[in-house]
């Protein structure tokens, strides 16, 4: 029988703040904890505090100058904006490296403990997906999600679907296994064409014995969850169920909820629930080593809490109340945080009128229409 659910948690974790006005802000994951405490929910999981990884794990995937500039960044605040560093997404602060690899030490010790026969795992502070081998980018300074992929292809041979339905492309995950066939990357995201990175094409396909193996699925602003539901069943699902992966990694970003204060897509917990219930079927009917959940985006510190306690439940496969708790609420309250969301699911769909409904629609079937064209052959789909 496989052991509980991990989930590592750390006060120490709060220390990786940018600035006090960064949208990256530590409450995300503070929230979220104390949330999903006062739910039940962490009765039901193995909570643990992560540790600190060595250099030498760092290096699975980044530069060793890069981390020299890490480390210098954070002992003298000078900025490197030849590596990322000092930018406005990526300031530099005191102690940078040590609150970087933190992250980085959660991912990792759930990896590990997945290996050595958990269940699954939830890391509500993971999720870098856009730091790339020599570079900090969009919030991320170390890609936790490839480091702890490389340390399970040095214990063991498999194969790894990565799915991402943060609002932002998960480049630097790709990018790192672009020519793998090993693991296969899919991205639903807002178009590159209206939001950072401006990748994730369509035509982004993979290379050399990875063609096929890289999945991009852009949407226009206004995509709502009657889209991610259509990404899901058309392209994730019958993927899913061709790869075969011994292990499922999911980025959760939440930051395409139509609350969220930095994308323009209209996602409620509607799509997202039946995403990981999905997701949560898939992987126990095919995953023979689990599912490494990891966080990501996501902007509104309350609504980062509810969306990922109700993640977690359904991980769980555990009932939540219709409301959040009024001690929540007032916690939030006194946090600065004014008019938060009072109950767990949205009572109904949202449309974001960014774009004539129409067109959001012809658009996501134009774009799965050529993807079933242009990858599903790779997997033996006409």
């Amino acid at each position: 029988m496989r052991g509980k659910l991990q989930y590592p948690y750390s006060e120490a974790l709060m220390n990786y703040e940018f600035r006090t006005d960064h949208p990256l802000k530590p409450d995300r994951l503070r929230l979220t904890y104390e949330l999903s405490r006062d739910l039940g929910l962490l009765d039901s999981v193995e909570l643990f505090e992560p540790t600190m990884p060595t250099r030498e794990d760092i290096e699975l995937f980044h530069s060793p100058d890069y981390v020299d500039a890490v480390i210098e960044s954070g002992e003298s605040l000078t900025p490197k904006p030849e590596y990322g560093l000092g930018t406005s997404d990526n300031p530099v602060f005191p102690n940078l490296y040590d609150a970087a690899i933190r992250y980085v030490g959660a991912t990792l010790d759930a990896m590990k403990a997945i290996i050595g026969g958990a269940s699954n795992a939830f890391v509500i502070s993971g999720g870098l997906h856009h730091a790339h081998r020599n570079l900090a980018s969009g919030f991320c300074v170390f890609n936790d999600v490839v480091i702890s992929i490389h340390h399970l292809l040095q214990k063991k041979k498999a194969r790894i679907l990565y799915f991402d339905f943060d609002a932002h492309h998960g480049d630097g995950v790709q990018n790192a296994f672009y020519d793998s066939k090993d693991i296969l990357t899919i991205s639903v995201h807002q178009t590159g064409q209206t939001l950072f990175p401006g990748t994730g094409y369509i035509h982004e396909m993979g290379k050399g014995e990875g063609l096929g193996y890289a999945v991009n699925i852009p949407v226009l602003p206004g995509a709502g969850s009657e889209e991610l539901i259509k990404v899901v069943d058309e392209v994730v699902v019958p993927l899913f169920e061709s790869f075969k992966p011994n292990l499922l990694v999911t980025q959760l970003g939440v930051d395409g909820h139509f609350m969220d204060p930095l994308a323009y897509l209209a996602y409620t917990t509607h799509g997202f629930e039946f995403t990981l219930q999905k997701l949560k079927k898939m992987s126990d009917d095919i995953c023979d080593i689990g599912w490494l959940a990891v966080g990501g985006g996501g902007y509104h510190p309350v609504n980062v809490a509810r969306l990922w306690s109700l993640f977690l439940a359904t991980i769980l496969e555990e009932d939540v109340p219709k409301e959040l708790p009024k001690s929540f609420l007032e916690r939030c309250r006194s946090l600065g945080y004014a008019n938060p969301p009072e109950r767990m699911r949205d009572e109904e769909l949202v449309v974001q009128a960014y774009l004539p409904r129409e067109q959001v629609v012809l658009d996501l079937d134009r774009v799965i229409r050529r993807l079933k064209e242009m990858v599903f052959p790779y997997h033996g789909m006409a």
